[in-house]
């Protein structure tokens, strides 16, 4: 009797631990799911406007002796994208986009048309990266970061300069010429086209006025 009342309560409890691994399974389900919502990935990355943007040489100071060495275009994780290359690091969040006090006019113009440029999926010019290692820092496209984070895109293309360590070998080879001139063509003619379909955006405009642009 004590034995089958003994495997009865070793049952039960294997049937309860089941349950509870399967009910934590079901809540990581739904919290990576929820986590993917637009609405819940817009309030994480205004989070992190709140933390100064990383700069490269502030956190990695070697890089000023590094060889820099062009791979030309590549498609990137944003991921991967660490901080800022050029200086005025303080002056942006870490979800690239400037903090309140630097929001000109002429910037809100600007975050307009490549808010309306990106809903309509416009082929947007790369941004121009440096590369340290296994992470990347923005030069040039600060705001398209900023548009990728928000909208959760995965990756975006960049013009990646390379900051090789001397004392170890180049990582990659370098675009060849051939492919570079091709995709610069590829590029310039997106480029033409987005520009002639591109409405144009009151001086004045305000991203404040538009819910789902990020404040």
């Amino acid at each position: 009797m004590t034995e089958r009342v003994a495997s009865a309560l070793g049952d039960a409890a294997d049937y309860v631990e089941s349950a509870v691994s399967a009910v934590g399974a079901v809540v990581g389900a739904t919290a990576r799911r929820f986590d993917e919502r637009p609405g819940a990935r817009v309030r994480r990355v205004r989070r992190l406007g709140r933390i100064p943007l990383p700069y490269l040489h502030d956190v990695h100071p070697d890089a000023r002796r590094r060889t820099p060495r062009e791979l030309g275009v590549r498609t990137i994780d944003v991921a991967e994208i660490a901080g800022t290359a050029v200086g005025g690091g303080q002056q942006r969040g870490s979800d690239f986009l400037p903090l309140k006090p630097f929001r000109s006019l002429n910037w809100m113009a600007r975050w307009q048309r490549l808010r309306q440029a990106s809903d309509r999926l416009t082929v947007l010019p790369p941004i121009d990266v440096m590369r340290y290692d296994d992470s990347f820092w923005v030069v040039d496209g600060h705001n398209r970061v900023a548009i990728a984070l928000y909208s959760g895109q995965a990756a975006i293309d960049a013009d990646v300069v390379d900051l090789v360590d001397p004392n170890r070998p180049p990582s990659e080879p370098p675009e060849s010429f051939a492919s570079l001139v091709e995709d610069s063509r590829e590029l310039r003619a997106a480029v033409n086209r987005s520009a002639s379909d591109e409405p144009s955006v009151a001086p004045d405009g305000d991203p404040a006025a538009n819910p789902d642009v990020p404040r």
